[in-house]
């Protein structure tokens, strides 16, 4: 009973709505762990900071599906005043958050795992027993270009990177993407489906006017760069970009694309790839909960 009163409280639904019920009952539930915790400090260090990640993602999930910010904030309310001077050493407490401890383990247990967008799919998963490698990346082949994008862990720390091979040398990379503040919605270039997107492809409909972008240019190029390139043929480049570049990408809504332009020396464009937001956000996080341990 107090499950079902704790997700009518952040309820976004209407009837037979499967799916933003479970995302309204999945947000409640964390919303009380994180509660009880608050109140009882009974998480370590390393699974509060995976819960507050879960919350943001699944608060996310919710926003997208219709929940407002009055609803989000009066629900969040009512459960923390629920658990605001709980008995810690209650069953209700201590069920609440087992719960939560032996879900994320369950979680956690299935090694690499991938997270289907609308058309491509993120990949998430433990380093390795190696000092560096992959721990969240998508797969993006375009005009002779293959390349992966995401988060290795280098000498432990994590780097933003897009590896690729290339018939021609790339020098520079330039991402572009919408950028909020300038354009908080995006703009739908097939009118609704009535007109193709830009260039055909298909992760161009959705984005923003060129006053609307964020474009982050970088020529910060890894010495080693086959080392994370995919396999194949080809120049290989490796190109670092800011610490903050996923933040600004899990942003952007699902459905929209960021667009890589490749450069050679002389500044002449050679190429071009695009990474789709798509589960962006559930993909992050496991890989900062399956590599809390090298991250925290």
């Amino acid at each position: 009973m107090i499950v079902l009163a704790l997700a009518s409280s952040l309820a976004i639904t209407t009837p037979g709505d499967d799916a933003r019920a479970e995302t309204a009952a999945r947000l409640a539930r964390l919303v009380e762990v994180a509660a009880i915790d608050e109140a009882c400090a009974l998480l370590p260090d390393s699974e509060r900071a995976i819960l507050d990640r879960e919350i943001a993602t699944a608060r996310h999930q919710a926003e997208a599906g219709g929940m407002s910010s009055a609803t989000w904030s009066s629900g969040a309310e009512r459960i923390q005043r629920r658990w605001a001077s709980p008995d810690c050493a209650s069953a209700d407490a201590q069920r609440s958050v087992l719960r939560y401890q032996q879900a994320l383990n369950g979680w956690l247990m299935g090694g690499e795992r991938r997270f289907d967008g609308h058309q491509r799919s993120w990949t998430a998963g433990h380093a390795g027993d190696s000092a560096s490698g992959w721990i969240l990346s998508q797969s993006a082949d375009h005009d002779g270009i293959s390349a992966r994008f995401g988060s290795v862990l280098i000498g432990g720390d994590a780097v933003v990177l897009l590896s690729l091979r290339s018939a021609r040398q790339p020098a520079s990379a330039l991402l572009v993407m919408r950028d909020l503040e300038l354009a908080p919605r995006p703009v739908d270039f097939t009118s609704g489906g009535r007109r193709q997107p830009p260039g055909g492809e298909p992760l161009a409909a959705l984005g923003a006017l060129s006053s609307g972008q964020r474009r982050v240019w970088t020529s910060g190029v890894l010495r080693d760069a086959g080392q994370f390139a995919p396999d194949g043929d080809g120049r290989t480049a490796s190109f670092t970009f800011p610490a903050d570049t996923l933040e600004h990408m899990m942003a952007l809504e699902a459905a929209e694309g960021a667009r890589v332009d490749l450069y050679d020396a002389s500044g002449a464009r050679i190429g071009r790839v695009w990474i789709e937001i798509g589960a962006l956000r559930q993909a992050r996080d496991y890989a900062l909960a399956a590599n809390a341990a090298r991250l925290d």
